[in-house]
């Protein structure tokens, strides 16, 4: 059989057998259906709300300390703060431009925005950027440098692909309780553009899953399968092979179990800053 007629004889069985072969959606189509409607029927008293908030103990059923950004009810306080503090806050200088590709309701950015001259928020969801802009609104979160009416930039994401004219644009660019959803074809493809964006010589952070893990792999045995709603399982040794191959340095990686540690993302998950050279 020729090359031509062989491939006309491939080209007819696919044909033959697509009506048979299920769409499957992609991670990133599941994942903007999934936070659209998180968002659009979120509130601090919702049942469902609640209930996750709960599960943290005390942490969210002090009156004083209301759940206040989508997202708060995802983990404790002192987590994020430590988070913050040692994967955030050491590497966005002051006054930086920095981003979030998924930003969410804005939680984390709303911690960020203050210190940096301008923030992008990146999100595929529309209703999720809805509410990270009404959240900084009702909160009077601005940047401290710069024109602060107009530091803050809203971009919806249709693809994995990030705007063209950001290249080279930022000091810090980091995602946050966002990619442990997302699978690895979809993590390379935003580690490729934070490369991009990043100026030379500056930082950017990732959280992901963490199959290896004893709280990951717990989660992962709880699922049947990879689910946007719940976790798109890696490890830290599949994460470090992508930012070698984007062609970042990797700088600092967090440690499952270190001594005295409680820390719900350190003990569940996986989080790395890296540097463009």
């Amino acid at each position: 059989m020729s090359d031509d007629r062989g491939t006309n004889a491939v080209l007819a069985l696919v044909q033959s057998l697509a009506p048979a072969v299920a769409y499957k959606e992609s991670n990133l189509e599941s994942n903007r259906k999934i936070w659209n409607l998180y968002a659009k029927d979120w509130q601090p008293d919702r049942d469902w709300v609640r209930k996750m908030a709960d599960n943290l103990g005390d942490e969210w059923k002090d009156d004083a300390n209301p759940l206040t950004f989508v997202g708060d009810e995802w983990s404790d306080r002192r987590s994020l703060d430590q988070v913050l503090e040692e994967f955030v806050s050491p590497f966005c200088p002051s006054g930086a431009v920095s981003g979030e590709i998924g930003c969410g309701g804005g939680r984390v950015a709303a911690r960020v925005i203050p210190g940096c001259s301008q923030f992008h928020c990146f999100d595929i969801s529309k209703e999720m950027l809805r509410r990270a802009r009404e959240s900084f609104s009702a909160g009077g979160i601005a940047c401290s440098a710069g024109d602060s009416k107009d530091c803050i930039k809203y971009t919806l994401l249709e693809s994995n692909t990030l705007p063209a004219d950001l290249t080279d644009t930022f000091d810090f660019i980091y995602s946050f309780d966002c990619l442990p959803h997302c699978d690895l074809h979809t993590i390379f493809a935003y580690l490729k553009e934070m490369k991009r964006l990043l100026k030379p010589g500056c930082s950017g952070m990732i959280h992901t899953s963490n199959l290896l893990a004893p709280a990951g792999f717990a989660r992962f045995a709880q699922q049947k399968s990879a689910s946007v709603q719940g976790f798109c399982f890696v490890t830290p040794d599949a994460v470090r092979k992508l930012v070698s191959e984007v062609g970042l340095e990797m700088v600092k990686e967090s440690v499952v179990g270190a001594a005295g540690v409680d820390n719900i993302y350190y003990n569940r998950d996986y989080l790395c800053v890296f540097k463009k050279a």
